[in-house]
């Protein structure tokens, strides 16, 4: 298991800031965390790693959470790789739909 300093600083700093971002909208509700973990179907613990901002939680939990906080409209923000419309056209023609490991010549 990685520790959050093993991650690069840009990585930690946004685990971070979702964290504190998810904990303020958490309590700006007066949610209590037992009551947002229960009303994301996920255990207390996990609800506490994401509030700090740990790397170790799954994407799927965090996204119970922006959802049962109502923030169901960020994920498409979070989903997005780029904004340059022509570029992601281009590389949808681009990259294959599957990949395969190559296969090894026969000496």
């Amino acid at each position: 298991m990685k520790s959050l300093k093993t991650f690069p600083f840009v990585v930690e700093d946004a685990l971070t800031d979702l964290g504190e971002r998810i904990s303020l909208a958490r309590r700006a509700r007066r949610l209590t965390q037992p009551d947002l973990a229960a009303k994301a179907g996920i255990g207390l613990s996990t609800l506490l790693s994401i509030e700090k901002g740990l790397p170790t939680v799954q994407i799927g939990s965090v996204l119970m959470v922006l959802w049962a906080l109502g923030l169901e409209g960020t994920f498409g923000t979070l989903s997005e790789l780029g904004s340059d419309k022509d570029l992601s056209e281009l590389m949808a023609d681009a990259v294959p739909l599957k990949v395969r490991t190559a296969r090894r010549k026969a000496s």
